[in-house]
């Protein structure tokens, strides 16, 4: 670990000390060979004053258990139909879970005990069937939970309630967990998954959205992912501020989600995550110091301190949790009506998440609020990024505005020139 890393750590302690995170943890992760780091990590939290939540599931026991009984469960994860059978084994599979895992905390010397916060209802008939002993969530007590998490303690939530005179209803504990961050209020909501984590690759090892952007991804998303992103949507729309989604079975991938600007996971925030705005003074040399191996690739053209300085209000950067992770310029032509993107990087740390087209997307609304019609840009190296991705096309370097294709000519770049329409 550098030094780098050190101060990116601790930039987030004082941010997260006294707040609340509930962590949904499937039954597979918790039976994995991970599940002793995820319980270290847990304590890492708890020393740093970060008040947790558990919530489990126990899908995979409950298969375990009815395949030792001989039994086919009706549903195993609370999202379908629950028999009475697959209730009874249910029940015991939860119940064991709930048990070792509070043996577990305690082995690392974590306080914690079961919260019996929940009320619900049967959820009745759903597309035509019964739904039997599944129940949905109809209140959290979150006053014992606030009670047990002041006192240092770790509420271990399963999922599993008593309905009145239903008596007990199956829950799918995905749903209680954000159930539970909405009414604790809490901070973020983070489920650990037993799988890959959809839209991630090596590529693009963190990927961050607004709430608005969801819609979108669910499209792309079949079950159980897609009504997880559907959770973290309500959950962000209901005041926790960000939800992640993370492979539970990649060791560290906690901490590396919550101690790192980049990230290891798949987050919906509802608050300032990622920002654009111009450039103040203290900006500039960390702009050119973040350039600087572009500029020695001759992908972006030197820029002097003072350079930047006299055309100081065309400059924008865009943050992604209060840290610079890239920039960008638009120069506006008035004569022509024209405007030029010009400066255009993101960090090498924060490719391959949309934050360029987000910058670029900024710009085309500033030259368009100044009277621009067109809008282009001179690259050597990005031209698949203007063209391919942003509905630029080349152009003619006789199209540039006079000045400017005077000191393309004098620079010798031979650079493309890709333009895009603003009518």
């Amino acid at each position: 670990m550098s030094f780098g890393d050190l101060r990116g750590i601790l930039q987030y302690v004082p941010q997260f000390r006294g707040k609340t995170f509930v962590v949904a943890l499937d039954g597979a992760v918790v039976a994995s060979d991970n599940f002793s780091n995820i319980l270290l990590d847990i304590a890492v939290l708890n020393s740093l004053s970060i008040r947790v939540a558990l919530v489990h599931g126990a899908a995979e026991q409950i298969r375990a258990l009815a395949d030792k009984r001989g039994i086919t469960p009706s549903n195993d994860d609370g999202s379908g139909s629950t028999d009475a059978e697959t209730l009874e084994v249910a029940v015991d599979a939860i119940t064991r879970l709930n048990h070792a895992i509070l043996q577990n905390l305690g082995s690392v010397d974590l306080r914690a005990a079961t919260a019996n916060a929940l009320s619900a209802r049967p959820a009745g008939i759903i597309h035509g069937r019964d739904q039997g002993f599944t129940g949905r969530v109809t209140k959290v007590d979150d006053g014992s939970l606030r009670t047990m998490l002041d006192q240092g303690m770790i509420p271990v939530i399963p999922p599993l309630a008593a309905g009145g005179s239903a008596g007990n209803l199956r829950l799918h504990s995905d749903a209680v967990a954000k159930e539970v961050a909405v009414a604790l209020r809490a901070d973020k909501l983070i489920f650990l998954a037993a799988g890959d984590v959809p839209f991630l690759s090596e590529a693009r090892r963190h990927y961050a959205v607004g709430v608005h952007e969801v819609a979108g991804l669910l499209e792309h998303l079949e079950e159980p992912w897609a009504s997880r992103l559907r959770f973290a949507r309500e959950a962000c729309s209901a005041g926790v501020a960000r939800t992640h989604m993370l492979h539970g079975l990649q060791n560290e991938a906690l901490l590396a989600e919550l101690f790192s600007n980049e990230g290891v996971g798949l987050m919906v925030f509802a608050d300032a995550y990622v920002s654009i705005r111009p450039i103040e003074s203290w900006d500039i040399p960390e702009i050119i110091s973040m350039i600087h191996d572009s500029v020695e690739q001759d992908a972006l053209v030197q820029r002097r301190q003072e350079e930047i300085e006299e055309n100081q209000e065309d400059f924008r950067v865009i943050e992604v949790d209060g840290n610079v992770v890239g920039t960008a310029a638009l120069h506006y032509f008035p004569a022509q009506q024209a405007a030029e993107v010009a400066c255009l990087f993101i960090k090498r740390t924060h490719e391959n998440q949309g934050y360029a087209r987000k910058l670029l997307r900024n710009l085309e609304q500033e030259a368009r609020k100044r009277g621009a019609q067109r809008i282009f840009a001179l690259t050597t190296q990005a031209r698949g990024f203007f063209d391919g991705k942003c509905g630029f096309q080349q152009a003619d370097p006789a199209s540039l505005p006079p000045e400017r294709r005077a000191r393309l000519e004098e620079s010798g770049r031979n650079s493309f020139v890709l333009e895009k329409s603003l009518r």
